[in-house]
């Protein structure tokens, strides 16, 4: 995830996120803990494979449009003994400059809430 370490990140606002590994299996539901233009981290039950690819949809508080859909490769896995929950590194990949101006857009508004002590 080199890229996104250059952009602003969201670590305080955690966002709901649905991932899909291939068709056979449901979607799971979990939240963020951190969030950048490059890719996610995130929390779930499952332990995933780096190199694993996702499907991803966020769903951007206060955005009134769907959910935002990414695809994405498992980058890290470790459990976190202290949850009980693995944590997980996400890289996107293919983003659409639409798919990113969304983003960014809600990465920047997050930060504004934050500034004026809404969040």
């Amino acid at each position: 995830m080199s890229d996104a370490r250059s952009h602003r990140r969201l670590n305080d606002a955690p966002l709901l996120v649905s991932y899909t590994i291939g068709d056979e299996f449901a979607a799971a539901l979990t939240q963020t803990y951190d969030i950048g233009l490059g890719g996610l981290a995130m929390f779930s039950a499952a332990e995933l494979a780096a190199g694993q690819a996702l499907r991803l949809e966020l769903e951007l508080r206060g955005d009134p449009r769907p959910p935002l859909r990414l695809t994405g490769d498992v980058r890290w896995c470790r459990f976190d003994p202290l949850l009980g929950t693995h944590r997980i590194g996400v890289e996107f990949t293919d983003r659409t400059p639409e798919q990113e101006s969304q983003l960014l857009g809600y990465i920047d508004m997050m930060y504004k809430l934050r500034d004026l002590g809404v969040l």
